[in-house]
Order: structure tokens, then C-alpha cells, then sequence
């Protein structure tokens, strides 16, 4: 089986609008450590992967516009099926982030999913991409 291969995350990519509004938003709003930009990409260090490899967020220009070997379409929500994505912390420092989402103004819903003890804060970036912090609780 493939599934009990995988070892974590490697890589988000979002294709973005506006370069400079996401990469200050990932950058100075949510903390990410830049690791490489150029007019086209930008690449961040969301944690320490698998056998060396970080796994990142990275940001593509709006006029990269092929993938996969296919010609891709605009950027409009129905050219996707991406819903969120979501970033595992830890449970002592959900307080921080609620704390962090308030200082920053940064409009966020929380919710908890007691099926599974989690705990998520969800938040929306400058092109509105839903972006989930998620910690596990025990305690629910």
C-alpha cells in the first residue's frame, strides 16, 4: 500500500494574485522563515520534514501557468477543489495563536471536533484561502 508510506507533508502550493500581500501575510502575520523568492515563487519553512526534507508553503505567480504538463486556467474558486489546509500545533500554544489572530486582527472561527479530540482555529489569508491551525486535546 502506498498510504502507509507516506511520512508527512511535503509541500502546499497555492497559486496567488498578489505576491507581495501572501508573502507578508505568510511571512510577518503568520511567522513562516522565508526560504527562497524570486518574482515567481516563494518558498517557506512551515517545519523540519522527513529524511531532510522541509516541508514548505510555497507561493506561485498568477502567470505560472502550466502544471502537471497542462495548461492551467485562472485563478477563480471554481478552477479548484482545495477547501483548506490545515497546520498541526501544538495544544499549548493554541492560546498563543488565539492571542496572535487577535493582535494581528486576523478574523478567525474556532471549532472543535470532538470525535477525533481536536482543536482548530481557522483563519483566511489575503485571497481568502482558509488556512486551519489544528492541536489534538485529549481532554475534549
Amino acid at each position: 500500500m502506498i498510504g502507509n508510506k507516506v511520512k508527512g507533508l511535503g509541500e502546499i502550493v497555492l497559486r496567488v494574485n498578489d505576491m507581495e500581500s501572501m508573502k507578508n501575510f505568510y511571512g510577518k502575520t503568520i511567522g513562516f522563515e522565508l526560504m527562497y523568492e524570486s518574482d515567481d515563487y516563494t518558498f517557506f519553512k512551515i517545519a523540519e520534514g522527513v529524511g531532510g526534507h522541509t516541508q514548505t508553503l510555497a507561493l506561485f505567480a498568477k502567470n505560472i501557468l502550466t502544471a502537471f504538463r497542462e495548461e492551467l486556467k485562472a485563478i477563480k474558486p471554481e478552477n479548484t477543489t482545495l477547501h483548506h489546509f490545515a497546520l498541526e500545533i501544538e495544544k499549548s500554544d493554541y492560546e498563543e495563536m488565539l492571542t496572535l489572530c487577535k493582535k494581528n486582527k486576523v478574523a478567525y472561527v474556532t471549532e472543535i471536533f470532538e470525535w477525533v479530540k481536536w482543536k482548530s482555529i481557522f483563519i483566511k489569508d489575503p485571497e481568502s484561502n482558509i488556512v486551519e491551525f489544528v492541536c489534538h486535546d485529549p481532554g475534549i
